[in-house]
């Protein structure tokens, strides 16, 4: 999703190419490892849900429990507020504000949910001691973010490889971290959650040109054009394929106010 600080310049943008890519993610294909907190009257919160389809369909699995949806961009919000008010979805707010400094109460939320945010973020131990404070003892917090260590694409001519670290070199230099699907384990224990599960999942792309197109307009923002035209070269042969690899990691809250130590051997 977005970036929910004014700190990081968020890579993919707030395009129009930007928010049908991101709106075309639902709870089932994006948040599978999220389902099992899920039930009726809980208080969630979805940090950094860009255009809110997956907020929509938390809110859907928690009525009659209500759930925020929260993001720095006044535009992605209001996408979600009218898909919130097409699907007649009562019980879904939307709040701006910052991941580093939430706009709530300490012991808000049941759940903190949160996709693809933290490899745009440049201080995500801040932000996962800000989801520490606002849900509950004894709550639940589900991240997932991509590896890009992990992809998988075919066929891999020298400038596609090319433009792919070009497009990672563009992430880290506006305050990213292409790599933070590797860490989240580590940043989860250090803010204060007792790990529950951690894995991967593959997200395979049916249309790899809307994929090539989404990176290829970021490249072109940034100048980068000849990466842009790799990738659009890429796109051109029939057995074009794209695997994104995802990191997801899952944590509760202790009840008491003891912070787990890292064991080190």
């Amino acid at each position: 999703m977005n970036p929910i600080s004014t700190k990081e310049n968020y890579t993919p943008g707030h395009t129009p190419n930007a928010f049908s890519f991101m709106a075309s993610r639902d709870l089932e294909s994006h948040g599978s490892f999220l389902t099992q907190f899920l039930h009726t009257g809980l208080e969630v919160l979805d940090a950094g849900c860009g255009p809110a389809t997956i907020s929509a369909d938390i809110a859907d699995a928690v009525f009659p429990g209500k759930v925020t949806a929260l993001d720095i961009s006044s535009s992605e919000l209001d996408q979600g507020r009218r898909l919130a008010e097409g699907r007649e979805i009562v019980n879904l707010e939307f709040v701006a504000g910052s991941a580093y400094e939430m706009p709530f109460p300490d012991n808000s939320f049941d759940v903190v949910f949160s996709l693809d945010l933290f490899e745009h973020l440049s201080e995500p131990l801040k932000a996962l001691r800000e989801f520490h404070r606002v849900v509950r003892p004894g709550g639940f917090v589900a991240l997932s973010t991509p590896d890009w260590d992990a992809i998988e694409i075919s066929p891999l001519p020298m400038a596609l490889g090319r433009a792919i670290n070009a497009y990672r070199d563009l992430e880290e230099r506006n305050g990213g971290n292409s790599r933070a699907g590797l860490y989240l384990g580590e940043w989860l224990l250090d803010a204060g959650f007792a790990p529950l599960s951690n894995g991967d999942w593959i997200e395979e792309y049916e249309e790899p040109r809307r994929f090539a197109e989404y990176l290829g307009l970021q490249l072109e923002t940034a100048g980068l054009f000849h990466h842009a035209t790799a990738l659009r070269d890429w796109v051109r042969e029939p057995d074009a394929s794209f695997r994104q690899s995802w990191k997801y990691v899952t944590g509760v809250r202790p009840s008491t106010n003891k912070r787990r130590k890292r064991v080190t051997e």
